[in-house]
């Protein structure tokens, strides 16, 4: 699938732009599709807790947030910056990069 200039291969949990390539846990992997499904749409976090996990009596807000903010660190990391957005009150929503 591709994402702004990025290649994700979800069957290897990667995403490669340009020539860095960088692996995604299982919890980043699917934060990323969720949002990408519905791209520049904010998706609320008690949706993606839901959608991540079945079961809510293990969940917590931080759980969350930690999951987000690694994702944001690999995808900074390799040149895609400022793409996950945070909606104060709302959620996140996936964009199209701003290079």
């Amino acid at each position: 699938m591709r994402w702004n200039d990025a290649t994700i291969d979800y069957a290897k949990g990667t995403i490669q732009n340009d020539d860095q390539v960088c692996e995604l846990t299982k919890n980043e992997l699917f934060i990323l599709l969720i949002l990408l499904q519905r791209m520049d749409q904010i998706v609320s976090r008690d949706e993606l807790m839901r959608e991540l996990w079945d079961d809510e009596r293990f969940v917590n807000d931080n759980r969350l947030s930690v999951n987000i903010n690694r994702l944001r660190i690999k995808l900074e990391g390799i040149g895609l910056i400022d793409v996950i957005i945070t909606k104060k009150g709302l959620g996140y929503m996936a964009i199209t990069s701003k290079r």
